[in-house]
This record gives C-alpha cells, sequence and structure tokens, in this order.
C-alpha cells in the first residue's frame, strides 16, 4: 500500500598525499597571532618576508577574498601559527604550519640569548627558520572516503478510495529540484538532506562547501564550513547570509542570493 523513494547523500573528507612543508604552495600567514599583538615586534612581516624567500606564496587575506582556486580547496593552504614559548632567562619561539585538517605538517623552534624583545624575538624567528627548506610545491593528490551515509525516506500513501483517472488527467509530481544560488562568481545548490538539516554545495566540487543545521530559532543555523570553522548564518529577503570569521576577530557577511 506505500511506495518508498531513499536518497543517500555521500559526505566525503579530503585526503591530501601533502606530507611535508614543502609539498605547499600557499602559506597563510594571519596579520596578529594569538600569542602577540598585531605584527608585534615586526615578526608577522618578518615570517612573510623569509618564506617568500623561500619560495613560498604568503596569503594574509581573510579566506572570503582568497583566489577562486584555494576558496574551493582551501586544503592547498597551510596555516602559520607562532607560539611565546619564552622563559625568564630566554626568548623562544614555536613555528607551526597546520593543513587543513588542523595536523601539524612541519614545526621548528628557534632560542636567542639577545634579551632585548624586538630583537630578541626576530633573533629566534630567523634561527628557527634556518631549517625550513625551499618550497617544491607538487600536485596535491584528492583521494575521497565515505564519512557518513544519510538516508530520507519519503513515503507515498496510496488513497483507500479508487479513482478513476481520464486519459488527460495529469499525475502530480513531487519536485526534487536543488535550489541554486550565487555567490560573487560562484554558483552553488542547495540540498535538503533532513528536515532539520541542508548543505550549499559548489557546482564544481562535491565537498560541501557548509552545512546548515536548523537552531530553536526560526530561519538561523548553525553553520560548519568545508574548512572546519563554526559560525552562524540566517536567510534573509530570500537569500541565505553567513558570517564569516576574520582574522581580526570579527565577522564579514557573506550573501548567497537565489538565482
Amino acid at each position: 500500500m506505500k511506495k518508498s523513494f531513499a536518497l543517500a547523500f555521500l559526505f566525503f573528507t579530503l585526503i591530501f598525499s601533502a606530507q611535508n612543508i614543502t609539498d605547499y604552495e600557499y602559506i597563510y600567514v594571519p596579520k596578529k597571532f594569538k600569542d602577540f599583538e598585531a605584527n608585534e615586534y615586526n615578526l608577522n612581516t618578518l615570517l612573510k618576508k623569509s618564506l617568500e624567500a623561500k619560495k613560498y606564496k604568503v596569503i594574509q587575506d581573510d579566506i572570503v577574498n582568497w583566489p577562486l582556486e584555494l576558496r574551493q580547496n582551501p586544503c592547498k593552504v597551510l596555516n602559520a601559527d607562532l607560539l611565546n614559548d619564552s622563559n625568564m632567562f630566554r626568548n623562544r619561539l614555536k613555528l607551526q604550519f597546520s593543513n587543513c585538517e588542523k595536523n601539524v605538517v612541519f614545526e621548528t623552534k628557534g632560542t636567542s640569548m639577545i634579551k632585548d624583545f624586538e630583537l630578541g624575538y626576530q633573533d629566534a624567528m630567523a634561527i628557527s627558520l634556518k631549517k625550513l627548506q625551499n618550497s617544491q610545491p607538487k600536485e596535491i593528490e584528492v583521494l575521497a572516503k565515505p564519512k557518513e551515509k544519510t538516508v530520507i525516506e519519503t513515503v507515498v500513501e496510496k488513497p483507500v478510495q479508487s479513482v478513476v483517472a481520464s486519459p488527460n488527467s495529469a499525475i502530480p509530481e513531487v519536485s526534487k529540484k536543488a535550489e541554486s544560488y550565487r555567490n560573487g562568481a560562484m554558483s552553488f545548490q542547495k540540498i535538503q538532506i533532513s528536515k532539520d538539516q541542508f548543505i550549499l554545495v559548489s557546482s564544481s566540487s562535491s565537498v560541501p562547501f557548509a552545512t546548515f543545521k536548523n537552531t530553536t530559532k526560526s530561519d538561523v543555523y548553525r553553520v560548519t564550513l568545508e574548512n572546519g570553522i563554526s559560525t552562524i548564518g540566517y536567510s534573509e529577503n530570500g537569500n541565505l547570509i553567513i558570517e564569516i570569521p576574520t582574522s581580526d576577530g570579527n565577522y564579514k557577511k557573506e550573501v548567497f542570493t537565489t538565482r
């Protein structure tokens, strides 16, 4: 007495063959590190120039302003982090480079005998970078594996009473067409995977750009971006809005308009 329609969506995680920092071409250096104020002691500038001297391409813009190639595949970019590892006797730095899965690909340390903070930290930075080899980028192979499988089942009950259909009568259909959205030059499909959850998928990628989950407030969502960042989103005038975190601790409104 009933027909069942099953729709399965496969989510993929990205596994990259790159294991060494030299495999990468792009490195994101934030405008400020959590252990230092904005470009304190000129460390951000020094790190940027040192990386560029070793043939790396340094990015400092927020992710929403990255080149299209990197926005679609942010795992091509390593993230630099500078940690203050000093004690009362030495100026010490720990420099880490992590991939999009937040795994540390390369770590190096530098210790300076110079007691002056600015000169000491700069000296420690230079010492730590001596171990860093030049970039020799290679094509990062992307492998996909199933991570989660969600099955949505729609049940259609037949009416109890018999109906005699005329030859010209139309059979209603349930539309499963995905909604289309646009953000600048990029296009996305909105796919409802359950009553409480939907995703935005770029037309050029099978990996969800953003996953939206309902909150207790209507038209407001918890959003997880493809790089793992959690934020909020909401519907406004038929458009979808995502608040993208910026490097200075604020948020930038990114608008996805219906086509």
